[in-house]
Order: structure tokens, then sequence, then C-alpha cells
């Protein structure tokens, strides 16, 4: 009986004779079932995507062999460069790992940069132990502009390999085939570029799962553009290229006004279709430390979408849409339950099909890098992010111009 009262209120509920007629109420409709069909494949084609994509087999644990997972590998001269500030703590802690790569052929640039403290000391202590490290010191500050790219352009032109990775102080390959999974990526000389993914060290909190939902996002879409064959972006976390390549591209030349920009500006500008490989599997990921305070958090992100003036409009209006979309659909869901020619059951589908669909996407994004279980909660850190990144946008909004 009560079945059937429930059957009734449905279908009385789902009479679309008014709506029909309501051609006010169908142009709602029609929005949010646009924003709904971008969102649906949005999701899918960024977080699904990254959490279904393979590019390679992981080593077996304790795994001594360099060339076992990597038959193919072809074993090209690489030349791992670092610029350390004042990072002799960090080196202590990370870079016994990058010294102990299970790889034939590599050597390792550190460019002290205006150091003042031990950062000297320690590469010296550890040069015993690995004499392929190189300290490269630059104690005058002959830099005229802010950032990393003079130190990280002095540090590619020492290098001996045509091969780089790059990599930050704070940063820590996850195994020992590292480096054997990023070569693995130059199959032919028409690769130029590799980009990977990098995971974030947090804390348990809200801190820690704010930084760790904006990276997956900032890994999903990164990778999922840069598998279709064109990147927009990079980490300099983890990011390779050939040395011929930087300086055939006149290297930061270009933009060597902008303080950032050194990882996402050139691949940016440099990567185009057939150039650029991805690297996705577990050999290949970085842990970086994560920000310890808000502050020095929103810092990084303002100066990170401060670069975004120098993509083309397309790249722009691409990153734009997702929260375009957002606000549409959220707007058309919400007005619809005021419009009474518009069956309530119509938006709460809508939200409930986009809440379940979102959850299971980030959940297979998130298992990718075996992150804690934060997709629960991604439909609320969604929502943060686009008021955040709104408010941060407007804040970084300069009359500089960015040359094309």
């Amino acid at each position: 009986m009560l079945f059937l009262q429930f059957h009734t209120i449905v279908l009385k509920e789902m009479d679309f004779a008014h709506l029909l007629t309501d051609y006010y109420a169908l142009a709602v409709l029609i929005v949010a079932t646009l924003a709904f069909l971008y969102l649906m494949l949005s999701y899918g084609l960024t977080f699904m995507k990254m959490g279904v994509m393979r590019t390679g087999k992981k080593s077996k644990k304790g795994e001594d062999n360099a060339a076992a997972p990597y038959a193919d590998n072809p074993n090209l001269p690489v030349t791992v460069v670092i610029v350390a500030h004042n990072g002799a703590e960090k080196l202590r802690q990370h870079l016994a790992c990058i010294m102990s790569q299970n790889y034939p052929n590599y050597e390792i640039v550190v460019v002290d940069y205006k150091s003042q403290d031990d950062t000297g000391f320690v590469l010296q202590l550890c040069e015993p132990a690995f004499p392929g490290l190189r300290r490269v010191p630059i104690k005058n500050d002959v830099n005229f502009f802010q950032g990393k790219k003079f130190p990280l352009a002095i540090g590619i032109q020492s290098a001996k390999n045509d091969v780089l990775v790059l990599t930050d102080v704070d940063c820590e390959p996850l195994g020992f085939q590292w480096l054997n999974a990023i070569v693995s990526a130059y199959k032919n000389d028409s690769t130029k570029m590799v980009i990977a993914p990098t995971v974030l060290d947090t804390k348990p909190g809200l801190l820690g799962a704010l930084q760790q939902y904006e990276n997956l996002v900032r890994n999903a879409q990164m990778l999922a553009v840069a598998a279709s064959g064109k990147a927009y972006t990079g980490m300099g976390s983890n990011l390779s290229y050939r040395r011929s390549f930087f300086f055939e591209n006149d290297g930061f030349s270009r933009h060597y006004t902008e303080p950032e920009g050194s990882d996402d500006i050139f691949v940016n500008r440099n990567s185009h279709k057939g150039n650029t490989a991805v690297v996705l599997n577990d050999d290949a990921l970085v842990k970086k430390e994560a920000a310890t305070t808000f502050g020095s958090w929103h810092y990084h992100r303002r100066q990170r979408i401060s670069t975004r003036c120098y993509y083309s409009f397309f790249q722009r209006l691409r990153i734009a849409m997702r929260p375009l979309m957002l606000v549409l659909f959220y707007a058309a869901c919400i007005y619809m339950f005021f419009l009474p020619s518009v069956p309530w059951l119509i938006p709460s589908l809508l939200l409930l099909v986009k809440l379940v669909w979102q959850i299971v996407c980030v959940m297979l994004a998130q298992k990718r890098f075996s992150l804690r279980n934060y997709h629960w909660f991604s439909p609320l850190l969604e929502l943060y992010f686009l008021v955040a990144d709104t408010i941060l946008a407007i804040i970084t909004l300069h009359p500089k111009r960015c040359n094309p």
C-alpha cells in the first residue's frame, strides 16, 4: 500500500506537461543539463582517466636489478639538477635516496644558491659516497630577477649529460627505480620532455586535506592533457627534458622577469604534439614536503596562478570552463527547486548523479596514489576551491602584460 502511494506521488511529481509550456523553466533545465553533461565528461576525462591509465609496470619490492622491470630502457646518461638555498637540513633528509638510484650512469648537480647554512658542508660529506655529485656554488647575487630560473639555468648549463631530470631540494623519490622509470619514456629522439606526477607529504587535518585534493586535481588535469599530446603545464619537482632542447628554445629568456614558471611556462610554451611523454607508474613518483601553514600554501598558490597570463586564450578558457559550469549547474539546480513547473525530482536526480559520479572518479584517482580517503568530501572541497581560486585570480590581476 505504501509503495503504491509512493509510486502515485512520484508519477504526479514527474508530470512534464507544465514544464513544456513554461519556456523560462525549460531554458533553466537545458542550462542545468548541459552543465551536468560537461561536468560528467570532465570528471571522467581527468580523475577517472588518471585512475585507470597505466604507462608501465611497477618494479617488485626490494628489486635490486635496475634493468629487470625496464628491459627496453635506453640507459641514457642522466643529470639530476637541484637548486638549494639554505637547504642543508632538506639535503640531509632527501639526497640519500637520489644518490641510491639503481641507474648505471647519472650525475647529480646541486646549485648552492647563496646559502648561509651548512649546505656546502653537507654536500662535501656526501661527495665520497657518490662521486657523481657536483656542487655548483653561486655566492654573489647576480640574479636581477626573483625566482629560481637563474640558478636553475646555471645548473642546466653545468650538466654534462643531455637528459636532465629536475627536482626540488624538499623532494624524494618513492623508490630506487625513479630514474629508470623517467628515462624509459624516452623511446626515440623525438621525445624531448617527460612529465611525471608529484605527491605531497601532508599531515592529517584540514590543511592536509585541502593540499592533497588540490594536488590531486593539478596532477589529474596536467597528466590528462599531456597524455593527449600537448602539455600545458608541468611540475618542476618531477620533470625531465633534454639539455639541447632547453637551449634550442632559449631556456627561460622569454619569461625571465616572471619569478615563477621555470617549469610551468617552459612546458606550456615548448610542449608540442609528439615531443612530450607521460610517466604515471609508481616508480616515477616523487614525494614533496607540503606547506605547514595556510599562509605559505596560499602564497605558493598565488604564485602559480600568476603565470596563467602566459597561457593561450584556449588554455585559459579550458581551465575556466569547469568552475563556470559548476556555478551554472548548482545555480540552475537550486533555482529549479523554486519553479513550480519543474518537478523536484529532476534537480534532485541531477545533483545525486553528479555527486556520486564525482566521488567515484576522485576515489579511483586517489587510489592511484594511495592517498587518504578524501573522496567523500570532494564535492565540498571543490566548492572551497571554486571560491578560493576566484579570489586568488582576482588578487593576482596586474597591469603587466605577458608576452605571448
